[in-house]
C-alpha cells in the first residue's frame, strides 16, 4: 500500500475532531443485545457497535454484507460479487463462530457444513439496525456465539400511516427496487417490505485469470410484521421474511474456474411472540416461537448437483425481574432443535440467568450463568461478567469483560466424524471511550484476548473433520467518531488483531492482521449532501496457504433533496478502480456507477 493511501486513514478522521463543535444534548443510545433487554450503550461493558437504518441509507449500501464490512472487527470472505457466498467473521474468529438473528430469530443455516449464515441474499431494505457484540456470548445466546453476535433488527410502524419506495440502476446492468408499507390502526400495528434487485454482474472466477462470464444474479424479499396491544398488559408480536434468490457461480477461483453453475436458495423466518407485563410491571414475560428454513439447490450444468434443506425450530420464555433500580435478573428457557431435512437432527435444551447490578451511579456489572444440554455433545455450562463505569464530568467510560463460548458440532460435521469434541473459548477484552468537545466527538480503544480450544476444522487429505488443540486470539480497536458542526459527520475504525493456531504457529486463514474503514457525511447545502468511504483490508491468507493481498477501496456518493418527499441519488463504488480479491482466485467489480431516486411519505 502507498503512502498516501496510509495518510487518508490516519490523518482524515483527526483532522474532523480537531475542528471546532457545536454543543449538542444526546439521548442515551439504547442497545438490547447486549443484555437481551433494552440498556443505554454506556452501561454496556461488552464492546459493542450500532450500524442504524439512517447510515445505511445515507451510505447507499446496496446490501448488508458491504454494510457490516463497515464496522469495527469485522472480516467479510465472498467469493464473487452479486450473490456470491459472504460470511462474516469477528475478531478473527472463524465465520461458524458468529451466531446471527432477525428480529430474534436465529438464522444460521443447519445444513451448511459449518452452520454459517450466507449474508449475500440479505436485502438492507427493512432494517431498522444492526448490533453486532463482540467476543464470546454463549451464556445468553447459546452454541455458535465464539466471536460474536450479528443482531438485525427490522423496521417497524411509528405513526399511523407511512411508506417509502425506491429504484436504482447501474453498472453490470443492475436494477434495485423495494418499497416498505406501515401504519397503526387503534392497537395494532403492521408494516409490509419487499424488494428485489437483479444484475448481469461480472465472472465470479477473476477476469484476470481469463475467466469471462458473466455470472448473473437475482433476488426478491418480502416480508412483514404486526403487533397487537390486546390488553394494556398483553402484546402479542409475528414477523415473517421470505427470500428467494438465483446465483450463476463459477466452479472455482483461478485459471479455467468458469462454469456453468447456478444455486437457488430460498428462506424463510418467522416468529410469534407474546410480552405480558405482571405484578405492576415488576415482571416481564415474553413467549417467543420461532421457525427458519433454508432451502438450496445447485445445477451443473443443467442437472441438479446438490440439494439440501436446513431447519431450526425453537421455543423461548425470558423474563425480567426489576423490583429497584438497583437491580434486576433475567431468566431463560429454550428449546431448539436443528435439522437436516431427510437426514438428521440434535435438540438442545437450556436454561440460563442474568444479574444486572447497579450499587452506585454510574457503575453497572453483569453476571450470568447458563447450561446447555446438548443431544449429541452433553451438558455444557458457560459463564459471562461484564462492567462499566461512567465518569460524566470528563465524559470518559470504561469497559470491561470475561466470558465463555462454545459449540457444538452440526449435523454435517458429525455425519462425517462422529466423534467431534465441542469447540470452547474464554475470553476477555477492556476498553476506554473519551468523549471531546462536549460530546459531539468520542475516541474508544478496546483490547482483547480470547482462547479457543478444539476449534473444529477440515481436512482435505484424509477428508474428515478434527479438532485443533488451541487457536489465540487477541488484538485491539481504535474507534472514533466526530460530528465537528452541524454539516459533517465522521466515522473511522482500525482493528489489528492477531488469530494464531497453536499447533503450526500460523496465523488462522481468511484472517486479515489488519482492518480499517473510514466514512464521511457532509451537508454543504440544506438539500444536498456529499460523502465517501474507504475500505482497507490487510494481507491474509487462504486455505492452500497462499496470501491474498491487501486491498484499498475509496467510495464515492451523493444525493439531493428535491422536496421532502423526493430524493435524487447516486455513488460510485471503488473509484481507484483497484484490482483485489476478497477470497483467492475470486474477483470484483471495478469502478461502477449506480443513480437512484427514492420516495417517502
Amino acid at each position: 500500500m502507498s503512502l498516501l493511501k496510509k495518510l487518508l486513514l490516519t490523518t482524515i478522521p483527526v483532522w474532523a475532531a480537531a475542528q471546532p463543535a457545536i454543543a449538542a444534548e444526546q439521548a442515551p443510545e439504547i442497545v438490547v443485545t447486549a443484555t437481551r433487554t433494552e440498556i443505554a450503550r454506556s452501561q454496556v461493558g461488552s464492546s459493542i457497535s450500532v450500524l442504524t437504518a439512517e447510515q445505511i441509507e445515507q451510505r447507499q449500501y446496496a446490501f448488508t454484507v458491504d454494510a457490516l464490512r463497515s464496522l469495527p472487527g469485522i472480516t467479510v470472505s465472498q467469493n464473487g460479487p452479486f450473490g456470491g457466498s459472504a460470511n462474516v467473521s469477528i475478531r478473527g474468529a472463524s465465520p461458524e463462530q458468529t451466531l446471527v438473528l432477525i428480529d430474534g430469530v436465529i438464522v444460521n443455516d443447519p445444513s451448511s457444513a459449518g452452520a454459517s449464515f450466507n449474508f449475500a441474499n440479505l436485502d438492507p431494505n427493512d432494517i431498522e439496525r444492526i448490533e453486532v457484540l463482540r467476543g464470546p456470548q454463549s451464556t445468553l445466546y447459546g452454541s455458535q456465539a465464539i466471536g460474536g453476535v450479528v443482531n438485525i433488527i427490522t423496521k417497524r410502524a411509528k405513526e399511523p400511516f407511512a411508506y417509502s419506495a425506491f429504484i436504482e440502476t447501474g453498472s453490470y446492468n443492475t436494477l434495485h427496487a423495494g418499497g416498505n408499507v406501515s401504519g397503526i390502526e387503534g392497537e395494532t400495528d403492521y408494516r409490509i417490505s419487499l424488494s428485489g434487485v437483479r444484475t448481469n454482474g461480472i465472472s465470479k472466477a477473476d477476469e484476470t485469470d481469463g475467466n469471462l462470464e458473466e455470472d448473473g444474479y437475482r433476488n426478491y424479499t418480502i416480508g412483514g410484521n404486526v403487533g397487537s396491544n390486546l390488553t394494556e398488559e398483553l402484546r402479542v408480536e409475528g414477523s415473517l421474511r421470505y427470500s428467494d434468490s438465483r446465483n450463476e457461480f463459477d466452479a472455482r477461483g483461478g485459471v479455467g474456474g468458469d462454469g456453468d453453475r447456478v444455486g437457488h436458495t430460498r428462506e424463510l423466518q418467522t416468529s410469534l411472540a407474546a410480552h405480558l407485563s405482571t405484578f405492576g410491571g415488576a415482571l416481564e414475560n415474553s413467549l417467543t416461537a420461532s421457525y427458519a428454513m433454508v432451502d438450496r439447490d445447485n445445477e451443473t450444468n443443467g442437472a441438479r448437483s446438490f440439494s439440501n434443506t436446513g431447519l431450526r425450530t425453537s421455543l423461548e420464555y425470558v423474563g425480567e425481574v426489576a423490583p429497584s433500580d438497583v437491580w434486576s435478573a433475567i431468566v431463560g428457557l429454550k428449546t431448539e432443535e436443528t435439522e437436516i431435512r431427510d437426514s438428521s437432527s440434535i435438540r438442545t435444551n437450556s436454561v440460563f440467568g442474568l444479574l444486572q447490578l447497579f450499587p452506585i451511579e454510574n457503575l453497572a456489572l453483569t453476571g450470568g450463568v447458563r447450561f446447555d444440554d446438548h443431544e449429541t455433545s452433553g451438558g455444557i455450562t458457560t459463564f459471562r461478567f461484564t462492567g462499566a463505569y461512567e465518569f460524566p464530568e470528563t465524559g470518559t467510560i470504561i469497559r470491561s469483560s470475561w466470558g465463555e463460548g462454545f459449540k457444538s458440532p452440526t449435523p454435517f460435521q458429525l455425519s462425517v466424524t462422529p466423534t467431534l469434541s465441542p469447540e470452547e473459548s474464554r475470553g476477555w477484552d477492556a476498553g476506554i471511550e473519551q468523549e471531546f468537545l462536549d460530546g459531539n466527538a468520542s475516541v474508544q480503544i478496546n483490547y482483547f484476548d480470547q482462547d479457543t480450544k478444539n476449534q473444529i476444522d477440515f481436512l482435505f487429505g484424509p477428508f474428515r473433520y478434527v479438532n485443533l488443540d488451541r487457536v489465540d486470539t487477541q488484538g485491539w480497536e481504535f474507534i472514533a467518531t466526530a460530528h465537528p458542526t452541524d454539516w459533517i459527520d465522521v466515522s473511522a475504525n482500525f482493528t489489528h488483531q492477531s488469530a494464531t493456531d497453536l499447533t503450526t504457529g500460523d496465523q488462522v486463514f481468511r484472517a486479515p492482521a489488519n482492518l480499517a474503514s473510514l466514512n464521511v457525511d457532509t451537508r454543504p447545502m440544506d438539500r444536498l449532501s456529499v460523502g465517501g468511504s474507504v475500505t482497507w483490508n490487510g494481507d491474509e491468507s487462504d486455505r492452500s496457504g497462499v496470501a491474498v493481498q491487501d486491498w484499498f477501496r475509496v467510495d464515492v456518493r451523493s444525493s439531493y433533496q428535491l422536496n421532502d418527499g423526493v430524493e435524487l441519488y447516486g455513488r460510485m463504488e471503488n473509484l481507484l478502480d483497484e484490482q483485489y480479491q476478497d477470497i483467492l482466485g475470486f474477483g470484483t467489480p471495478g469502478i461502477s456507477g449506480f443513480v437512484g431516486i427514492r420516495v417517502r411519505g
